[in-house]
């Protein structure tokens, strides 16, 4: 199995953010598209599966209280083995204090996880989000090893992963739970490039294996 690049999620957070933004972007970039994966609607392909669905994260904004990490596990009822999907990466900036930055999967361009997956488990959808079927999953952990961030985990029954609450019923288009929580509006979430029109001074966080990995929006 070819070794990834080991880049860390706090060590991609904090390059982005010594870039000078105050925002940054993640995940649900352009890629081939595939099939889709088991609990994926198939409502979410058609007219608009050319939309690339995506995070922007405020740094500034953020206060570390973890309402997002709490919506996510309530909202797609993971089971007390399952490790948080989302988690809060706290980084230092060039003035001594802390920054704290709400983080997920990061929905790769080309993703290691589905590349490197023996039993086809992982698949990225038309809009962008990186899906697991725990069916056909076997629990060999090469996802695990191959993922530079650290993001897939494993509970008693198959690796589980972000999928932007499509297992819980959330169509692309609709509000995930992580963002709903958060009362500081430190998350956003919807068509890629709507965010980067919001916010064009924001870092993109595409993916290990696309070429603009930290790219000035």
């Amino acid at each position: 199995m070819r070794q990834t690049t080991d880049v860390s999620r706090r060590a991609l957070v904090k390059g982005a953010l010594a870039l000078g933004a105050s925002a940054v972007i993640v995940g649900g970039v352009t890629a081939p598209r595939r099939a889709l994966a088991s609990g994926e609607s198939p409502a979410v392909d058609g007219a608009n599966a050319d939309v690339q669905y995506g995070f922007l994260v405020y740094a500034s904004k953020c206060v570390n209280c973890e309402k997002c990490v709490a919506a996510c596990r309530q909202g797609n009822g993971l089971s007390d083995d399952t490790p948080d999907r989302r988690r809060i990466t706290v980084v230092s900036n060039d003035k001594g204090g802390e920054l704290s930055v709400s983080t997920s999967c990061m929905h790769c361009a080309q993703p290691s996880c589905e590349r490197v997956c023996p039993a086809g488990a992982i698949s990225k959808g038309s809009h962008g989000i990186v899906s697991v079927d725990t069916d056909r999953c076997i629990g060999c952990k090469y996802c695990y090893q191959a993922c530079p961030y650290d993001v897939p985990r494993y509970n008693t029954v198959a690796m589980d992963k972000c999928d932007c609450c499509l297992g819980a019923g959330v169509a692309p288009g609709e509000t995930p739970y992580c963002v709903s929580a958060c009362i500081f509006n430190a998350l956003k979430y919807g068509p890629l490039e709507e965010l980067k029109e919001q916010e064009p001074d924001a870092v993109v966080i595409a993916s290990i294996n696309d070429p603009s990995c930290l790219v000035r929006g």
